[in-house]
């Protein structure tokens, strides 16, 4: 389906807008006058329009809550030490995933390697949606932009010496295929699902700009992870099928409630019966990207942060707790205050300072783009090197209740600029601080040590996350080809990361869905009631109390889940 908008998808002379219009298509047209647009659900909708900003200029023309955000990646046998090899030996389970599909929003897949084909040869992989321009044109699009292709399509090419020829998409970063492989390879935790797989095309160098991401990061944009996840849902919808949706992908923008845009729109899909998200918690401890003030009581709070060399910059966030508001100031290393920031109104303010050339730019929304709750957005160019301090202060509840910040997750940072005394709690990912997805830490299952670089919760508003822990360290995972992988070997790498952790549960998940909904033992299972499952079943792995904040309520065993059941 072409929506008359790929002119303005690829071009970087077009931004991309994510707007919430609840139905009021003609309260968009009036307030963008957009060049096309893509609508979302009853919810949300994309607006294309040729940009007349640029970094240096005025980037919050049409506000910094209505930009995308951006995602990046979340990075002896696991398949035995989650209870899943279990659960295939038992003549009344002999689960393998059969009957359900996994779909991924990520890198891409190697659709040559052998670990995702059938006995008889065939592939596993029903649908690749691969969003990039050089694919464009090469088969029938979805949404307007890149290219479908289908599981008849995969197995013609599979047949030739070179099916790459055939189907164009390669995954180069190879992040994809190691999470497929994970979860649903022939070696994996569900070999016998099926796998959609969603390439995501990079995000616009104009959006990286505005956000000072090294242009080599990966990074992702909020609205063709959101075209992805519908493009999933709808395929599983249309083929009448139990979907576990798998999110190796993260970021620190947002509020940490769990009410992004993403956020929202997950919450559609995981009360859903037969659809499961699972997310990974993040990496984010040990990197220093995030400060907590429990309470400031209407003092400044001063808060350090060490800016390393050659710092071509970086964006943060403050979020303070309604009906409240923040007072900011930044002062740099020679101790040049910025004052004059808008506090009891939204606004902008932009200030250089004379001795560090450094340019700062804020925005302050006294109401998050969802929440309601104070933020100031700030943006710092080419920052001198040393100690920024962003004095802050709160009133009314503001003030009694402290607040927080963030800078970027740690792969969108220029150099080792960090706080300089960060709180390593509340450092979940987003969509990770989403009530209704299963968010997922990782440990070392060899020495059963919290892996650690993983991410802490809880949310900002104290919800219990992460929910489970899964392997993450060491994992062995498919290696992408990169379109030369023969076809009759496959080649293996080991990787670490709480997206690999994400990969074991989703798989894990549908082992579940597969006893639930396609043998029928629980025909209205949800996401939800997975979730449940896996809670009572969790391992405590250590003598801590459960839940908290780094474990959540323990390690998965699938097997101990189903035991729970027992009477």
């Amino acid at each position: 389906m072409d929506n008359g908008c790929s002119q303005y998808i690829y071009s970087e002379d077009y931004l991309s807008f994510l707007v919430r219009y609840d139905n009021d298509i003609q309260g968009v047209y009036d307030s963008f006058q957009p060049d096309c647009v893509s609508i979302i659900n009853n919810q949300f909708v994309i607006v294309y329009k040729k940009h007349n900003v640029t970094p240096e200029g005025d980037i919050f023309k049409y506000g910094y809550q209505v930009l995308p955000q951006c995602y990046g990646l979340m990075d002896e046998d696991v398949v035995r030490v989650t209870g899943a090899e279990r659960l295939r030996g038992f003549p009344g389970l002999g689960l393998d995933g059969s009957g359900v599909l996994i779909g991924f929003v990520d890198t891409g897949i190697d659709i040559g390697s052998p670990a995702f084909r059938r006995a008889d040869g065939t592939t596993r992989i029903v649908a690749l949606w691969d969003q990039n321009e050089d694919v464009y044109g090469k088969s029938e699009a979805s949404f307007g932009y890149g290219a479908v292709f289908t599981e008849e399509q995969i197995n013609d090419a599979l047949k030739t010496n070179n099916p790459y020829e055939q189907i164009p998409s390669i995954d180069e970063d190879g992040h994809g295929t190691f999470l497929a492989s994970v979860a649903a390879g022939n070696d994996g935790m569900a070999p016998g699902a099926e796998i959609i797989m969603v390439k995501l095309r990079p995000a616009k160098n104009i959006l990286k700009s505005i956000n000072i991401i090294p242009e080599d990061a990966k990074c992702f944009s909020e609205d063709d992870i959101m075209l992805g996840i519908k493009y999933l849902t709808n395929y599983a919808s249309e083929r009448r099928m139990p979907l576990v949706i798998c999110m190796g992908i993260g970021t620190n923008q947002g509020d940490h409630n769990g009410n992004t845009y993403l956020d929202l729109y997950l919450n559609s899909f995981t009360g859903l019966r037969g659809v499961a998200v699972v997310t990974a918690a993040g990496n984010e401890t040990g990197y220093g990207t995030h400060y907590r003030e429990l309470s400031i009581d209407g003092e400044y709070s001063d808060v350090e942060i060490v800016v390393g060399s050659n710092d071509r910059g970086f964006v943060m966030e403050i979020w303070g707790e309604s009906p409240g508001f923040l007072d900011v100031r930044v002062v740099s290393p020679t101790g040049e205050i910025f004052s004059g920031i808008p506090v009891t109104r939204s606004g902008e303010a932009s200030k250089t300072f004379l001795y560090e050339g450094t340019t700062v730019d804020v925005q302050t929304l006294t109401a998050g783009r969802t929440t309601g709750d104070p933020c100031v957005f700030m943006r710092f160019k080419e920052p001198a090197e040393g100690i920024w301090t962003i004095r802050v202060s709160g009133q009314g509840a503001t003030g009694e209740n402290g607040f927080n910040m963030w800078l970027p997750i740690h792969n969108f940072l220029n150099s080792d600029t960090r706080f300089a005394i960060p709180d390593p709690d509340v450092t979940i990912c987003s969509p990770g601080n989403n009530k209704g997805v299963i968010t997922v830490a990782g440990y070392d299952y060899k020495t059963n040590a919290i892996y650690v670089n993983s991410s802490r919760g809880y949310t900002r508003s104290g919800r219990i996350k992460p929910d489970i822990t899964a392997p993450a360290v060491d994992i062995q995972g498919v290696f992408a080809g990169r379109g030369t992988s023969s076809t009759q070997n496959v080649l293996y790498t080991r990787k670490s990361g709480t997206s690999i952790a994400s990969a074991v549960v989703a798989g894990g998940a549908a082992l579940i869905l597969q006893w639930g909904i396609v043998d029928g033992n629980s025909p209205l299972m949800t996401g939800s009631s997975i979730k449940q499952m896996l809670i009572r079943g969790a391992d405590r792995v250590n003598p801590l109390k459960y839940p908290n904040r780094i474990w959540g309520y323990g390690v998965l065993d699938l097997f101990g889940a189903f035991e729970a059941l027992r009477d």
